[in-house]
């Protein structure tokens, strides 16, 4: 695929984050071609095989975005749904699922962490990446209602493409359910105006794609789907923009979780979780909030 990146480009070693080694090549910018921002040219495949053989997540979803999210699920889905989760780690995702009562589950992992995430005793986990599951669907003739996958977009080449890959293992009638950083979004453009930082969410090489909610319709549908809901997590960029600059203080940043945690959990201790997720959909129609949840049905 030909790729043309417009407007303000960003160098590679200046965003480099854990890993400065072939950075330099990089750039970061709007691509027209895709209809998103990303890291250009992509890293080979030798590149992030040794790179992910070593990989830790930074920073994991927390627990109550794993219940939130595994709660969407469930939303929509029967007790006994076919679910996979792309990508399932030590099995966080899988776990939040079975406890909100979904019980026909699977995972993939690859690597040092499939040998940590095959030993969970109420999941079937498959040793493949997205290709090779693809291919492994269609020999056993197996899909799924509903495919999930947790901040993995956002770390791979040609996203658009793997999307397009994972029709096929979605049954007739399924969904796809996913969450990626909402990057670029209004509330980080306005800190960076203000404070004239560098973009410190262009973490290369972890992440090389950069959604947001006003591009991820297009992407969803070059992909061959069309997103049925949109929501998002809460907006952390607001205290950036309130004196609680975790950027340039990251001490502040476990501050400023607890204060997000506390919020949320005053409407959940008085049953008022209907009240958080329009709220949060507020949020979404002004193109706010960090990360955010696509639902999504293959389109014909």
């Amino acid at each position: 695929m030909e790729h043309k990146l417009t407007g303000q480009l960003y160098s590679g070693n200046d965003l480099a984050w854990r890993s400065k080694d072939k950075m330099h090549d990089l750039k970061v910018g709007f691509c027209e071609t895709c209809g998103f921002h990303h890291a250009y040219p992509y890293p080979d495949n030798e590149f992030l095989s040794s790179y992910y053989s070593q990989y830790v997540i930074p920073f994991p979803l927390h627990q109550e975005e794993m219940y939130r999210f595994a709660g969407i699920v469930r939303s929509i889905m029967k007790p006994d749904s076919s679910i996979i989760d792309v990508g399932c780690g030590k099995g966080e995702m899988l776990r939040a699922l079975r406890e909100k009562g979904l019980n026909n589950l699977y995972g993939t992992e690859f690597g040092s962490m499939y040998d940590t995430s095959k030993k969970l005793e109420f999941a079937t986990i498959l040793p493949y990446d997205i290709t090779q599951l693809c291919k492994w669907s269609s020999d056993k003739s197996k899909t799924f209602d509903c495919t999930v996958l947790i901040n993995v977009f956002e770390h791979v080449p040609e996203p658009v493409s793997l999307m397009r890959q994972l029709k096929s293992i979605i049954s007739p009638g399924g969904t796809l359910i996913f969450c990626v950083p909402n990057d670029f979004n209004r509330l980080q453009l306005t800190y960076l105006n203000k404070t004239k930082r560098k973009p410190w969410f262009l973490s290369l090489p972890d992440h090389l794609n950069f959604f947001n909610l006003n591009t991820i319709d297009g992407v969803m549908t070059k992909a061959g789907y069309e997103i049925v809901r949109k929501t998002v997590q809460y907006p952390l960029e607001l205290f950036l923009l309130q004196g609680d600059d975790y950027i340039a203080e990251p001490e502040k940043g476990r501050i400023c979780h607890e204060k997000r945690i506390a919020f949320e959990n005053s409407f959940r201790e008085i049953g008022a979780e209907s009240d958080l997720e329009q709220l949060y959909e507020g949020f979404t129609g002004m193109g706010i909030g960090r990360d955010m949840y696509i639902i999504a049905k293959p389109t014909p």
